[in-house]
């Protein structure tokens, strides 16, 4: 791995690890697309799902005891369901389509949270069906996030049952794609080396992440983050064109 690779990986996943322990969503949103343009998609999609399985268990440590964990299990049940086929994806779309695909993902559901969008009409009922669209995302572009935030927040969670019901899910069903693309054969050395490279940048994102969430108005950071999800999304989309 040259070395101006492996310094933007350290660099984006700082980066990710941030907004995740800021905004308590987001590592993949952010990291995926930037990524994908450095080290190819579908090392991408092995590489973040590594990379979140981590740092969701380091996060969780401290909030452990406001997980609900029944609702936890039945997003983590659906996702199940929903992670062969995000694979399949993987497995039979070309390098240039998945990048289309991430990008596209990211700028719909960034747009669908900038218009703070909530599934009103989600019950109970709906912890399956959110886990399984999560799945779906995970498996084939490692953002499972958006789908379920959208459907917690119509739950009305409240913010620490909230936050930490992420990190037990998001950990729990990124250990378990990574299985799953292993199985498949895309784990590779060079991704593995990657994780190696990127795993202390978690530690620094965590870090700088949870102080900036005591300090930094919240709606202005979303703004920022945003901003920097759109750019980023159209940067994988160009870069799959051409």
């Amino acid at each position: 791995m040259e070395v101006s690779t492996a310094i933007a990986i350290v660099v984006l996943a700082t980066l990710a690890a941030v907004v995740q322990s800021t905004a308590g969503f987001g590592f993949s949103l952010m990291l995926v697309p930037l990524l994908s343009l450095v080290i190819g998609p579908k090392e991408t999609v092995v590489l973040s799902n590594i990379l979140s399985a981590v740092l969701e268990a380091v996060l969780l440590i401290p909030v452990r005891q406001h997980v609900e964990w029944k609702l936890g299990g039945t997003l983590f049940a659906g996702a199940l369901v929903g992670m062969p086929v995000g694979l399949l994806v993987v497995i039979f779309l070309s390098a240039a389509a998945l990048k289309i695909v991430i990008a596209i993902t990211v700028i719909f559901f960034t747009l669908m949270l900038m218009r703070g969008l909530r599934i009103h009409s989600a019950g109970r009922g709906g912890n399956v069906p959110a886990g399984v669209v999560g799945g779906v995302l995970n498996s084939s572009t490692s953002m499972s996030g958006p789908p379920v935030v959208l459907y917690l927040q119509g739950r009305g969670i409240a913010p620490g049952p909230f936050r930490a019901t992420l990190f037990a899910y998001f950990s729990a069903i990124s250990a378990i794609a990574v299985g799953l693309l292993a199985a498949a054969g895309n784990f590779t050395q060079h991704v593995a080396f990657a994780a190696v490279v990127a795993a202390p940048s978690l530690v620094i994102g965590a870090f700088i992440g949870n102080r900036l969430h005591h300090r930094v108005p919240e709606e202005r950071f979303r703004h920022l983050v945003y901003a920097i999800l759109i750019a980023s999304a159209i940067s994988a989309i160009v870069s799959a064109v051409s």
